[in-house]
């Protein structure tokens, strides 16, 4: 049995339940949705809009790389 996710834009007083359901062990989750009169981008450029600027652009540098030197030969 799958479950059912349903969006109800004006909720009833009561919500009636398919036959298939009927005395079946269930879980209920009423979750109310918030109000949106625009709807939410989710573009990824928005999303790296609203990181939080942190740090330093040295923070992030690279650093030179010395290598380790000219090669020893120990005798």
């Amino acid at each position: 049995m799958q479950p059912i996710r349903q969006i109800i834009n004006d909720a009833p007083a009561t919500f009636p339940l398919p036959v298939e359901l009927h005395h079946k062990r269930l879980e209920i989750i009423i979750w109310p949705l918030s109000e949106q009169t625009t709807p939410v981008s989710r573009s990824f450029k928005t999303l790296l809009m609203k990181m939080p600027n942190v740090g330093n652009d040295d923070d992030f540098s690279r650093q030179r790389d010395f290598g380790r030197g000219g090669e020893k030969w120990d005798f």
